[in-house]
């Protein structure tokens, strides 16, 4: 008996050892090429970027190749179309696109909070601007307010903070810009705008110009409580269902490639590797102190960018609900319908 039990007590250390040593055992795709969104002239994707550039990526048997989709929407459609297989872009289009019956999983968390700011021209009056948010929203009315396009998000995002100040969106006008580069020329050097919404680098365009100031910036947790409630879900990682449901594995090597990269890229000690790989993919032209500038805006916003990838359901749900209220989400889709198992 005594014999019987020392050998169950072996077998059972053995096992638990086994099942241990697996537990530990990197994940491993299958050789494949995962072709991955990215964002031009932008910090865009760092967690892509880093994993091809340092490595990690072929750690896990894998090749990342980032390519250059600048719009979440089309990010969707060539994910969708298969000539990419991992989008970075905002939770809100990606619930939107779930609701109309694309078979899309969210794999990740890329950027937690919302990656918009707003910012005025220094010769606009702000009467109510030491008040902070959301009294200053008082001062918008009449002005120009520029976004990427109209009908975005940025100015869905825009009218609920007019709500928050007592006003209407018929209380401003908006204008479409573009991007960065050519919102800050619409803001500051042609005037055609007084207040903008934007994402990075124009928070550090205006403060290394000393021409415009950033106001109520989301990235650090001001603005709308319906638009912080979505923090945590923010911008995510998405992949075709079919994709996660057949190749768990690949799933499983791209997420560990990417909080590799996320432990490399937080640690200060390769902050001077970081800046340059991103040198030959943030130009500023000939603008003076253009290396200044890049490497203060990099330094700026790697806190914004997740570390462990985890996707808060809550926020998600806030996203949905906020979007659904908005007229953006037109079909009923729920939590459950964008993640599975795989999602962290």
């Amino acid at each position: 008996m005594r014999s019987f039990l020392v050998a169950a007590v072996v077998a059972a250390s053995i096992v638990a050892s086994t099942c241990a040593s697996l537990a530990q055992t990197p994940p491993k795709a299958n050789g494949e090429t995962i072709n991955i969104q990215n964002y031009a002239g932008t910090t865009g994707n760092m967690h892509a970027i880093v994993a091809e550039a340092k490595g990690f990526c072929d750690k896990y048997n894998f090749k990342c190749a980032t390519k250059v989709i600048n719009s979440t929407s089309v990010g969707l459609q060539a994910l969708i179309g298969k000539s990419i297989d991992v989008t970075q872009g905002g939770a809100d289009l990606t619930a939107a696109a779930v609701a109309a019956g694309a078979d899309v999983t969210v794999v990740g968390t890329s950027l937690a909070a919302s990656v918009l700011s707003v910012s005025a021209r220094n010769d606009v009056p702000l009467p109510n601007k030491a008040k902070g948010y959301p009294e200053i929203m008082k001062d918008m009315k009449g002005l120009k307010v520029g976004v990427s396009a109209r009908g975005t998000s940025s100015e869905w995002l825009f009218n609920t903070m007019l709500a928050d100040g007592g006003l209407k969106p018929s209380d401003v006008t908006y204008v479409a810009v573009g991007g960065p580069a050519t919102t800050y020329t619409a803001l500051v050097i042609g005037k055609q705008v007084d207040v903008v919404v934007m994402f990075q680098p124009l928070t550090q365009l205006c403060r290394f110009n000393k021409t415009c100031d950033t106001i109520v910036d989301l990235t650090q947790g001001e603005g709308p409580a319906k638009v912080k409630a979505q923090n945590g879900a923010s911008v995510i990682f998405a992949m075709r269902g079919e994709m996660v449901k057949t190749n768990p594995q690949v799933v499983a090597a791209l997420q560990a490639a990417f909080r590799d990269a996320a432990v490399w890229f937080n640690d200060p000690a390769n902050f001077e590797e970081l800046v340059k790989i991103y040198t030959p993919l943030i130009s500023f032209g000939d603008l003076a102190g253009a290396d200044q500038l890049r490497r203060e805006w990099i330094k700026s916003v790697l806190f914004a960018y997740s570390k462990d990838l985890a996707v808060s359901r809550p926020a998600l749900k806030a996203v949905i609900d906020y979007n659904s209220e908005a007229g953006l989400i037109e079909k009923p889709v729920t939590v459950e319908q964008m993640v599975t198992s795989a999602t962290p």
